[in-house]
């Protein structure tokens, strides 16, 4: 028998995909809904996420849950709340794409930067094709550590942030529907 994180089943994406569940990403989704409802800065959404997460820790008995399935969970305690404007606008998009800039680095191997540029390009592009609304790149500091050895820290941290901005922008603007919004830390 395999144990699951905290209990929590994995979430199946329509690519065949699956990653961990995240109550962050659902309480976004809630949190856009409510907005274009009418509702700024509603407060219930993180309530609502967590009631999502109960239902899925202690009733689920699955050990993958598909977008569809989390979807109607949202709507139905939504739903059943009252909160049937919030629900009209519900969508929930895929996951967060989650990119490390130091296994990039490392990837990348003795090609460092020529090879690294072209790897985040093809991921920043590979992120604004699928349907996530959001693209969580962290690392920057480890990776600047790894790769700078052979030249300014300073200069490299700004040049991949540079290229983030630029090539994220296009890949972003690129996308049908809603723009990919970019974390970088």
């Amino acid at each position: 028998m395999i144990a699951l994180l905290d209990g929590m089943p994995l979430v199946s994406l329509p690519d065949g995909r699956s990653t961990t569940f995240d109550k962050r990403w659902i309480t976004a989704s809630i949190m856009s809904a409510a907005e274009q409802a009418g509702h700024h800065r509603w407060w219930l959404a993180e309530h609502i996420a967590e009631s999502v997460s109960v239902y899925l820790h202690r009733d689920f008995e699955a050990t993958s849950v598909e977008i569809p399935n989390l979807t109607e969970a949202v709507l139905h305690v939504l739903d059943s709340l009252g909160f049937h404007d919030v629900a009209m606008h519900f969508r929930l998009p895929d996951p967060p794409v989650s990119l490390s800039l130091t296994e990039l680095a490392r990837e990348a191997g003795d090609g460092y930067e020529l090879a690294f540029f072209g790897l985040l390009g093809e991921r920043l592009q590979r992120a604004a094709s699928s349907r996530a609304a959001r693209l969580e790149i962290h690392d920057l500091s480890g990776c600047v550590r790894l790769m700078g050895r052979r030249r300014s820290v300073q200069g490299l941290r700004e040049e991949i942030v540079g290229f983030i901005r630029q090539h994220g922008q296009v890949a972003g603007e690129s996308r049908l529907g809603e723009p990919l919004e970019i974390q970088l830390s």
